[in-house]
């Protein structure tokens, strides 16, 4: 087991972390049933339910088909605080027609409203995924559509610092023209919408999703959750002997305690461990930085390496310890791995998906 000697300041930031936690594979509803009525789901409006589908699913064996009048709805009580991750998974077939829509909600109070859209995203063949991130027009780089795949959609969501990012297939659609965030990077204000323009403090609330299929043909969705932001991994590797190297959370992130953390698929029990805290921009350009110009086609350089260490482990794999000193609450990392395997490519190395770590 290795340990970095690395000193990190005390940032004051104080994290108020609620306790509850939500999921659903739509495992346990019959196939072809109208999920509405069913584990808290409800129509926004008459007949804009959605039926369980076994047509796709990403764990077995079914999902939520999304299609034609659907505009599904789930609630949430108590997300008022905290950092939270919005996670779901995605299934576009190549041959849909139409543009389907992923909403989150810090209000919704059907059928007279009020309504605030924080986050709302649109997917279609023709224009890729397009959102409104804190702007009414969209200036973002239009990001293309990922089909007949299961792709991940996550949103973090820090409700103490009122900031949200927004993160498909392991990539941040940050909007350009909206200023980054001092510590947390791109994204924009939750409490400030889609669009820019609340300044309803009420709004500080996690209330609905809404899975708006706007007459598009059927959208899958699978194994989604909201839960408590700790340690999450974003985005693919790529592997060698082995596949790609993965993490395994070992002792969680709390102030004044030891954080340690597993790398795994190592063939040599070796790697290059990276440290950082950001993901957009690096020493070799903007991230995520392909790395096929320097021998290593489809890894991805994700985060900014400010500190790297070898470490040497058993059993093809390796340990990452850091002491988290006392005052660091509310304070976010990133890492990301290389495992050495000549055989993987000419650069020899296979590489993980990248981590962001928030230490509670």
């Amino acid at each position: 087991m290795a340990r970095l000697p690395l000193a990190i300041a005390s940032i004051p930031l104080l994290a108020s972390l609620a306790t509850a936690q939500w999921s659903e594979n739509f495992d346990s509803y019959a196939v072809n049933s109208q999920v509405v009525n069913q584990g808290g789901w409800e129509e926004w409006g008459p007949g804009a339910g959605a039926f369980v589908s076994n047509v796709q699913s990403r764990s077995p064996g079914n999902s939520i088909a999304i299609a034609g009048p659907s505009d599904l709805v789930h609630q949430y009580l108590g997300y008022t605080t905290g950092k939270w991750v919005y996670r779901t998974w995605q299934y576009i077939p190549s041959t849909m027609t139409g543009a389907t829509y992923f909403i989150l909600l810090s209000e919704y109070a059907y059928p007279a409203g009020p309504y605030n859209w924080n986050v709302q995203v649109e997917f279609s063949i023709a224009n890729g995924v397009k959102g409104n991130f804190g702007r009414g027009v969209i200036g973002h780089n239009t990001v293309p559509l990922v089909t007949n795949a299961w792709v991940e959609i996550k949103v973090l969501i820090d409700l103490d610092q009122d900031w949200t990012q927004f993160y498909y297939d392991g990539v941040l659609l940050d909007e350009p023209l909206v200023l980054d965030h001092p510590t947390l990077g791109g994204g924009y204000q939750w409490s400030r919408g889609v669009f820019g323009g609340n300044t309803n403090v009420n709004w500080m609330n996690i209330a609905a999703v809404d899975l708006y299929a706007n007459n598009a043909t059927a959208v899958y969705y699978d194994d989604m959750s909201l839960h408590a932001a700790q340690f999450e991994v974003f985005g693919t590797g790529c592997g060698g002997a082995m596949p790609a190297p993965s993490f395994t959370l070992v002792l969680p992130p709390v102030s004044g305690q030891p954080y340690l953390h597993q790398i795994n698929n190592l063939p040599l029990n070796a790697c290059i461990h990276a440290f950082g805290f950001g993901n957009q921009t690096s020493l070799l350009g903007p991230l995520p930085l392909h790395l096929t110009a320097y021998g290593a086609p489809n890894c991805y350089l994700r985060i900014n390496p400010e500190s790297t260490i070898f470490l040497m482990g058993t059993q093809n794999s390796a340990s990452f310890v850091l002491n988290l000193p006392p005052g660091l609450q509310g304070l976010k990392f990133y890492v990301q791995a290389a495992g050495l395997d000549p055989t993987a490519n000419s650069l020899g190395l296979t590489v993980s998906p990248m981590a962001a770590v928030w230490v509670q």
